[in-house]
C-alpha cells in the first residue's frame, strides 16, 4: 500500500475565506455560538499574529483594530469539503476521509505512477491542484496510513517518506500530531516526553503496563507501524455539484450578480467536464433579505457544456421571474447527464444549434410569458380547438404489441371555417354547394351533436356530419357542421 494524505491546515478558516477570497491577506476570525456568547472558533495566521486566540469572545476580538469578524456557516464548510473531495477524486478512485482531521483526505495511490509519475511528482501535482481550487494544503506520501497523516499535519509542503523510514520521518514531530487523550498528554508532559521519537524510545512493555492496550497503539503510532484498514468513501459526484456564495451587502440589480454567477457556473462545468459529463439542469437559489428564498430551475432541452449559454439562460429566467427583495446569498445546484452527441449527414441542411435555440426560446418567454411559448397540447374538452401550451418535451416512442396495417385519417381543419350551402332530405344533407361548385353526397354519417359551456355566455353547440362528396368523378371526404345559433352550414375540414 502507498498513501498520499491531503491536509489543509486551519481548515475552518480556509473554508470561510474560500467564499471571500478578498480576505486572504487580511486578519479575520470566525465566530461560533449564539449571541452574546459568541467565541472565536477559527482565526487565520494574520489575526493570530496580532494576538487573537481561540475561544476569545466577540468583545475581546473587537478590541483589535482591522480584524474582520465572520460568522461560522456550515454550508461553507460542506462546500470546501466538496471541493477538496473533487480534487482528491482526480488522482485516485479510493479515498478515505480522516474523521478526526477536518478537511483531510487519504488517497490510495497504488498503481497511479503510470498516470502521474513517481510519488514525489504525484504529490506535487496533487498540491498544485488543491491550490488552484483555492486551498493551501500539505501533502505527505508514505506506506503507513497514520505516518502519512502525521507527517502531512506536522510538516509544510510536500513530504515523501521512503519505505521503512516512517519512524525517522515522524520522530521530530511533537506529540500533539498523534492526537492524544488529555490524560495521556498530562502524563507524558510529566515524564518530559515531547516528541514522537522520545515516545518511540520507551519500552512497549512498560507502556502497556501503564496504559493497557492504548499504550501499545501509542507506541506503534510513534514508530509508524500501526496498521490501518482503509474504508473508501462511496462516490457521490452529484453531491459535489454545489456552489454557494455569501454577499457582503444586499444587491437588488441582477446585472451586478452576473460576474459571480459566471464564476460559479464555470466551477460547476469544470467538475462535470472532468467526468466527461454535461449540465442537464441548474437550480438557482437566491437567499433574499428577510430570510426568504427565491428558487428557479433552468433546464435546457439538451445537456450543455457551454458557460455563456447557461449564464444567459439563468439571466433571462431571473429577468422573467425577478426576486421580490434584495439578494444576500447565492447557491447553484447542478444535475449532470451525458453530453449530447449528434452525427449529421454531409448533404443535410445544418440544424439550429441547441444552445442558441434555447436562448431564443428564453427570450421569447421573457417577452411573451411562459404560457405563450412551448408545444401545443390538446385538453380533455369537447370545445373545438381546445389546447394549452406546455414546455416542449419529446414524447417517448409508443410500443404497440401488434403493428397496425391501416393508416388513420387526418382531418385538415380550416381556419376560419368555409361557409357552404346544403340541401336536406329527411333531415340529412344530399347536396353541398361549395366554392361555386355543386357536390352530390354519396355517403353521410351523422349527425353528431356536440356542445359545451351551456352554463355560461360562451356556450356553443353544433351538429357534425362526415360526408363523401362527388362532382364529375372527383371525390372529397370532409366534415361539415350546422350551427343552430347562426343558422348556417360550414366545412370544418377535409380528410387526407
Amino acid at each position: 500500500m502507498m498513501y498520499a494524505v491531503l491536509h489543509p491546515p486551519n481548515f475552518f478558516a480556509q473554508a470561510a475565506v474560500h467564499q471571500r477570497p478578498e480576505l486572504r491577506k487580511r486578519p479575520f476570525v470566525v465566530l461560533d455560538g449564539e449571541a452574546p456568547t459568541e467565541m472565536v472558533f477559527a482565526a487565520n495566521k494574520a489575526a493570530c499574529s496580532l494576538g487573537v486566540e481561540i475561544a476569545m469572545t466577540r468583545l475581546q476580538v473587537e478590541a483589535f483594530t482591522g480584524v474582520v469578524v465572520l460568522r461560522r456557516v456550515i454550508e461553507h464548510e460542506l462546500a470546501a469539503h466538496a471541493s477538496l473531495h473533487h480534487v482528491a477524486c482526480m488522482f485516485s478512485p479510493r479515498i478515505e476521509l480522516v474523521e478526526d482531521r477536518p478537511g483531510t483526505y487519504a488517497l490510495d495511490i497504488r498503481g497511479m505512477d503510470l498516470l502521474y509519475g513517481d510519488a514525489g511528482q504525484l504529490a506535487d501535482k496533487l498540491r498544485r491542484s488543491a491550490m488552484a481550487a483555492g486551498f493551501l494544503v500539505n501533502v505527505a506520501v508514505a506506506e503507513n496510513f497514520h505516518a502519512a497523516v502525521s507527517v502531512a499535519c506536522g510538516r509544510t509542503g510536500v513530504s515523501v517518506v521512503p519505505p521503512g523510514c516512517e519512524a525517522h520521518a515522524i520522530g521530530e514531530l511533537p506529540l500533539a500530531t498523534l492526537r492524544l487523550l488529555p490524560e495521556h498528554e498530562a502524563t507524558f508532559a510529566a515524564w518530559g516526553i515531547r516528541t514522537c521519537a522520545e515516545l518511540a524510545a520507551l519500552s512497549e512493555t512498560d507502556l502497556i503496563a501503564r496504559f493497557g492496550q492504548g499504550g501499545k497503539k501509542l507506541h506503534s503510532l510513534a514508530c509508524g507501524t500501526w496498521p490501518h484498514l482503509m474504508f473508501p468513501m462511496e462516490p457521490s459526484f452529484e453531491a459535489s455539484l454545489v456552489e454557494r456564495m455569501e454577499l457582503d451587502f444586499p444587491v437588488e440589480e441582477l446585472e451586478r450578480l452576473l460576474f459571480l454567477l459566471s464564476r460559479m457556473t464555470t466551477a460547476l462545468l469544470e467538475r462535470v467536464r472532468s467526468k466527461a459529463r454535461a449540465i442537464a439542469a441548474l437550480r438557482v437559489v437566491l437567499r433574499l433579505d428577510g430570510e426568504v428564498q427565491h428558487e428557479r430551475t433552468v433546464r435546457p432541452a439538451l445537456p450543455l457544456q457551454d458557460t455563456p449559454t447557461l449564464l444567459k439562460l439563468i439571466q433571462l429566467d431571473l429577468e422573467t421571474h425577478p426576486p421580490s427583495a434584495a439578494i444576500v446569498g447565492l447557491e447553484l445546484r447542478a444535475q449532470s447527464a451525458m453530453p449530447y452527441r449528434a452525427q449529421h449527414g454531409l448533404f443535410l441542411p445544418q440544424a439550429p444549434e441547441p444552445g442558441r435555440l434555447e436562448v431564443m426560446l428564453a427570450r421569447m418567454r421573457k417577452l411573451l410569458g411562459d404560457q405563450r411559448v412551448g408545444s401545443p397540447e390538446l385538453t380533455d374538452d369537447h370545445r373545438p380547438n381546445a389546447f394549452r401550451v406546455v414546455p416542449f418535451e419529446p414524447s417517448p416512442p409508443r410500443q404497440s404489441e401488434r403493428p397496425s396495417l391501416s393508416t388513420p385519417l387526418a382531418l385538415r381543419v380550416f381556419r376560419p371555417p368555409q361557409m357552404v350551402g346544403v340541401t336536406l332530405a329527411n333531415h340529412a344533407p344530399v347536396r353541398v354547394f361549395w366554392s361555386g361548385a355543386g357536390y352530390v353526397v354519396r355517403e353521410a354519417a351523422g349527425p353528431v351533436k356536440v356542445g359545451g359551456l351551456w352554463w355560461s355566455e360562451g356556450h356553443w353547440c353544433r351538429e357534425e356530419w362526415d360526408v363523401r362528396l362527388e362532382n364529375s368523378g372527383a371525390e372529397r371526404l370532409c366534415r361539415i357542421a350546422f350551427d343552430p345559433r347562426a343558422r348556417c352550414w360550414y366545412v370544418q375540414g377535409t380528410y387526407d
